[in-house]
């Protein structure tokens, strides 16, 4: 039988020391993995013990995020987060996206919202169950109603202006509460309907795909990290699938 890591080693994996933040342990996690994906002729077995370390501290982490006060349906007048460049320069958008059902992290959004396509970005989907799931992994052949979907694509506003779109839509009860809480930040709106609670954002794309694509990773990634719901426990859905 494999041996299961414990927090602390899962932690040591990855560089880091016990507590941490959310936001180090993406950090240091973004770090290993650029360092040693096959793509780039790192070891796969230190690959998948990397995401399975992340994935064990993510997945530990399942506390209800903070309730945002007043009402949930108003974003509050805050100023939008705004990625600076230095996080846009870390984010790889160029990356290999093989074909199958993957397991998301922010390279690989970003360079998958990057591939050729006549609109701004390339659509994207992904499917998982909720925070924390131990049923993310099989989202993608679970009843729609009982998963959550992030789907990012383009279009244009009234005015004729290109923008992209960002939805995250949660339909078991477990993934409406976290969306119900999450923190809207200026930058996104939330919408109730009878059976799924969605939040919505648009941006509006740059000249520069590979800028745009870590433009909206960041967005969704921070957002994520923030109802313990991080893009490992996301399996994204294959292009051919998105144009069947």
């Amino acid at each position: 039988m494999a041996h299961e890591l414990t927090r602390e080693e899962a932690a040591r994996l990855l560089g880091l020391t016990l507590p941490c933040s959310r936001g180090q342990l993406q950090r240091a996690y973004r770090r290993q993995v650029r360092q040693h994906h096959p793509d780039r002729g790192g070891d796969v077995r230190v690959f998948h013990a990397l995401q399975a370390a992340y994935e064990h501290l993510t997945s530990e982490d399942t506390a209800a995020p903070p309730v945002v006060r007043g009402r949930p349906s108003r974003t509050p007048a805050s100023v939008p987060v705004t990625p600076s460049r230095r996080e846009l320069a870390e984010l790889v958008s160029d990356r290999s996206v093989p074909p199958g059902r993957l397991r998301l992290d922010t390279d690989l959004l970003a360079s998958a919202l990057a591939r050729s396509h006549d609109q701004p970005l390339h659509p994207l989907l992904a499917s998982s169950r909720a925070p924390g799931s131990v049923l993310n992994r099989a989202a993608s052949v679970l009843a729609t109603n009982l998963t959550a979907t992030l789907a990012i694509g383009a279009t244009t506003t009234d005015l004729r202006e290109p923008v992209v779109t960002i939805e995250l839509t949660g339909g078991a009860r477990r993934a409406r509460r976290a969306l119900e809480q999450a923190p809207l930040e200026g930058v996104w709106t939330r919408r109730r309907r009878s059976s799924t609670t969605q939040l919505s954002s648009t941006l509006h794309p740059g000249a520069d795909r590979h800028t745009t694509a870590a433009a909206v990773t960041l967005r969704v990634t921070r957002l994520l990290e923030q109802l313990a719901w991080g893009l490992p426990q996301w399996t994204l859905t294959p292009a051919e699938d998105l144009r069947s």
